[in-house]
C-alpha cells in the first residue's frame, strides 16, 4: 500500500502554511521559511527510507475451523515483525458477515518479535462463511508517514447447528432424567422384540420372560432380558422451501428442523437403527443412503451445517418420489415441514397418503407462532379484526389438514418450531419400541 502522510506530518505542513502567512508583513524572511520547509522534506523523506518495508509484517490468524452457531468464539491475530525496529501497528481483521464487529486493535510489536490480541465472534446463521483479509497499518520511526499492508489470510469457517441440545441430552440420559427435557419413557407393551442376555430372576420381573431351561440348568430362576428389534431404517426428510425460512425471535424454523434431525439422527443411531437423510424444496438438494454405523452423524452433520432455504414452494411429491425409487423398502419416513392452507397441503396429503401404504410415516409439522397470536388476539380495529379471522380460518383448515393424515395411519406432531424435538423423539421411541414398524 501507498505510504501516506500522518497526523503529525500533516500538522507541521499546516503550521508551515500559517507561517508563510507572515511573508506578507516580512517579505525578507523567505530563506528561513524555504530552510524550514526542505527540512521538514527531507526529514520526512528520509524518515520514509529508513521505515521498515510492509513485507516484513505478518498478521497470521489463529481461528477454529468449526464454530457453534449463537456460541462465542475465540479468535487470535498475531503481529510478527521480522524487521530490527520496533513498531507500532494497527490491525483490523476482515471478518465474515453476521459474525459482529471487528474493532481495530493498536499496540507496539517488539523488533524481530511479535504481539497478539485475541477477540470474540459469535456466528449468528449456519453455514459456510469466508474470513477476509487482515488490513495492517503502523507507524514510521519518526510517525511523519504510515505504511500499510493486505495480509491475505483468508480461510473458511464452518458454523454447526446448535449442538447444546444434543450435549443436554446426553448429560441427562446419563442421568436418567430425559423427562426433563420432554423425553418420556416408552413402556412396550406387546412390541416385536428380541433376546439380548440373560440374567437371575428379581423381584417384579414377568414371570413370562422365565428360561425354564436355563433355570433347570443352573438350579436358580433365570429370566430372558430382551430388547426392541434394531437394524430398522429412519429416512429424515427436511424440507427447506419458502415456508421455513420463516423466523421467530430470528432464528428460522429451518434451524429448529435441522436441531430436530440431528437429535433424531443421533438417538436412532446410538439405539442401532439405520439412517438416512433427504433435503429437499422445489427439488431434491440432498441424499444420504441410509446407514447404521455412529459415523453416518458426522455425515449428517457435515449435510445440514450449511443449508440453506429457499424461496420456492416445496414438492413433498417429488420428493417422496425420490426416496421411493431410492429406497422402496419399509422404513419410518420423518417429514419437519410446515404448509399454509388446504388448499396448498392437499398435493402434499395425497402423496404422503400414499406413502403410508408401505412405510410408516410421522408427520412434523412446525407451527407459525404469527398464526397463534392473530387467532387469540383482541382486535381493535377493523383491520384487526380482518387478520384475526383470517388466522382463525387458517387454523382451522390447519387442523383439518393434519386430521387427513393422521386419518391415513400417519403419527403427526404439530408444535412450536423452538419445541419440535422431544414430541419427535417421543414418536420415534413410540414406533420402534413399539414394534410398529
Amino acid at each position: 500500500m501507498t505510504p501516506v502522510p500522518s497526523g503529525r506530518l500533516l500538522t507541521i505542513f499546516a503550521a508551515l502554511g500559517v507561517v508563510s502567512a507572515a511573508l506578507l508583513v516580512f517579505p525578507g524572511a523567505w530563506p528561513v521559511l524555504l530552510a524550514a520547509n526542505l527540512a521538514v522534506l527531507l526529514t520526512a523523506a528520509v524518515d520514509l527510507a529508513v521505515t521498515p518495508r510492509p513485507g516484513l509484517l505478518r498478521a497470521p490468524r489463529v481461528a477454529p475451523e468449526r464454530m457453534s452457531v449463537l456460541h462465542e468464539q475465540r479468535v487470535q491475530l498475531r503481529v510478527e515483525n521480522s524487521s530490527r525496529v520496533r513498531l507500532h501497528v494497527r490491525v483490523r481483521d476482515g471478518v465474515p458477515a453476521g459474525f459482529g464487529e471487528d474493532p481495530e486493535r493498536a499496540g507496539p510489536v517488539p523488533a524481530e518479535g511479535g504481539a497478539r490480541w485475541e477477540y470474540v465472534v459469535t456466528p449468528r446463521a449456519r453455514g459456510r462463511f469466508a474470513w477476509g483479509p487482515i488490513f495492517l497499518r503502523y507507524r514510521s520511526l519518526l510517525g511523519l508517514w504510515e505504511r500499510g499492508r493486505v495480509d491475505q489470510a483468508t480461510g473458511e469457517a464452518r458454523v454447526y447447528p446448535d449442538l447444546s441440545l444434543l450435549e443436554r441430552y446426553h448429560l441427562l440420559a446419563r442421568t436418567d432424567r430425559l423427562a426433563a427435557m420432554g423425553i418420556r419413557r416408552v413402556r412396550v407393551r406387546g412390541g416385536s422384540t428380541e433376546f439380548e442376555s440373560l440374567r437371575e430372576y428379581a423381584s417384579g420381573d414377568d414371570v413370562r420372560q422365565l428360561d425354564w431351561k436355563a433355570t433347570a440348568r443352573r438350579a436358580r430362576l433365570i429370566v430372558r432380558n430382551q430388547e426392541a428389534e434394531r437394524n430398522q431404517t429412519v429416512l429424515l426428510l427436511l424440507d427447506c422451501g419458502r415456508l421455513m425460512n420463516a423466523t421467530e425471535n430470528g432464528v428460522a424454523k429451518l434451524d429448529h428442523a435441522v436441531n430436530a434431525a440431528l437429535l433424531l439422527a443421533h438417538v436412532a443411531l446410538a439405539r442401532g437403527d439405520r439412517v438416512g437423510l433427504c433435503t429437499f424444496s422445489g427439488k431434491v438438494h440432498a441424499w444420504l443412503a441410509p446407514r447404521g454405523h455412529l459415523a453416518q452423524n458426522r455425515l449428517v452433520g457435515e449435510t445440514l451445517f450449511d443449508l440453506r432455504g429457499d424461496y420456492t414452494e416445496s414438492d413433498h411429491g417429488r420428493c417422496l418420489r425420490f426416496v421411493a425409487s431410492r429406497h422402496p423398502k419399509r422404513s419410518l419416513l420423518v417429514v419437519l415441514t410446515d404448509f399454509v392452507d388446504a388448499t396448498t397441503a392437499a398435493g402434499m396429503v395425497a402423496h404422503l397418503q400414499l406413502a403410508a401404504r408401505r412405510h410408516v410415516v410421522l408427520f412434523a409439522a412446525l407451527k407459525d407462532s404469527f398464526l397463534e397470536r392473530a387467532a387469540t388476539s383482541n382486535p381493535q380495529t377493523e383491520r384487526e379484526g380482518f387478520r384475526k379471522a383470517a388466522a382463525v380460518d387458517l387454523l382451522r383448515e390447519r387442523l383439518e389438514v393434519l386430521e387427513r393424515i393422521r386419518h391415513a395411519g400417519a403419527f403427526v406432531v404439530d408444535a412450536e418450531p423452538g419445541e419440535i424435538t422431544p414430541p419427535v423423539i417421543n414418536r420415534y421411541l413410540e414406533v420402534m419400541l413399539g414394534g410398529l414398524l
